[in-house]
């Protein structure tokens, strides 16, 4: 094999499917938060018949309000009767390599009419750690011309400057949108010399786009976790502090057992959201566990959510 075409495969992104990212999640448990579930879940087809029952709305993102870059078919007007009936929604995403008006364009070019203000992010569970902490100098795994300018520190695009990674503060995983994994091996060789703090603004292992899974942050943590020993600090779901910013964001007089999280994965949206003291409603209808076999998975883990609904 010469050195072209050792590169070239160096660069080949994984691929993996819904299966083997569920084992990967469970392999994950010990790091994630402990909660207690519902001895079994209640099926509906919507939600419709919940929609008198909670206060508060928190929606996922991807595999439930869309799909890549395309609206999931009704869910659009699921939000806009939602709101006629003045119930309280948020967006709860793990988008951690978009700034928030780039997220309210997004969702407003797909139908949707949130604020930023119903937005709450992953990029916001970690710009607030940010704050709290002494400036730094951070290592950014964002595609190239990937805006940062609204994180507290200094930071340089690994995707543009991989050689700049022995010099930084600590390593921040924003986005793996165009992310080539060869960078991988030379994060692990530079954390094992030098182990420094990394900061994960996504915990998705994956995300269901029109036609694949994309790899996401998550990923590539997992990979950094079972090579080096280094501090980690995860921003999103099922993380607390995510959860805990949009229940801040509701009247004082909502609480978290009168809010449902709505999400298409076990170990995000449904571990979290009971985590964090909310009801949960898993979609199987599209998404990723639209393409598992959701009960199975639910017996197997121990990850049951209230409800099991097709879509919103």
């Amino acid at each position: 094999m010469d050195h072209h075409e050792s590169k070239e495969k160096a660069n080949l992104k994984p691929t993996v499917n819904s299966s083997e990212l569920l084992a990967i999640y469970e392999g994950l448990r010990d790091l994630f938060p402990a909660a207690s579930f519902p001895v079994q879940f209640q099926r509906q087809d919507d939600l419709s018949q919940l929609s008198q029952r909670f206060d508060a709305f928190f929606f996922d993102a991807f595999g439930v309000l869309n799909i890549g870059e395309t609206a999931i078919e009704g869910a659009v007007e699921r939000v806009a009767t939602l709101r006629q009936q003045g119930r309280h929604l948020r967006v709860v995403s793990n988008a951690g390599g978009t700034p928030k008006q780039g997220l309210v364009d997004k969702y407003s070019r797909l139908g949707f009419d949130f604020s930023a203000d119903e937005i709450i992010c992953s990029r916001d569970a970690l710009n607030y750690y940010l704050k709290k902490e002494p400036p730094g100098y951070w290592g950014a795994i964002a595609p190239p011309g990937a805006p940062t300018d609204d994180l507290r520190g200094e930071f340089i695009n690994l995707a543009e400057r991989p050689e700049a990674v022995d010099e930084v503060d600590g390593i921040v995983l924003l986005s793996t949108i165009d992310y080539d994994h060869s960078l991988t091996e030379r994060l692990i060789a530079s954390l094992t010399a030098r182990p420094r703090i990394v900061l994960l603004g996504n915990p998705d292992l994956a995300a269901p786009r029109e036609d694949h899974f994309s790899l996401e942050p998550g990923y590539v943590a997992q990979q950094l976790i079972k090579a080096v020993n280094m501090p980690l600090h995860a921003f999103g779901k099922p993380y607390k502090s995510v959860f805990q910013l949009a229940l801040d964001s509701l009247p004082e007089d909502i609480y978290p057992d009168q809010v449902l999280m709505v999400g298409d994965t076990l170990h995000t949206d449904i571990l979290g959201g009971r985590f964090a003291g909310l009801e949960t409603a898993l979609v199987v209808g599209q998404g990723f566990s639209s393409t598992l076999d959701w009960q199975q998975a639910i017996q197997e883990t121990g990850l049951v959510p209230h409800y099991v609904i097709d879509h919103i």
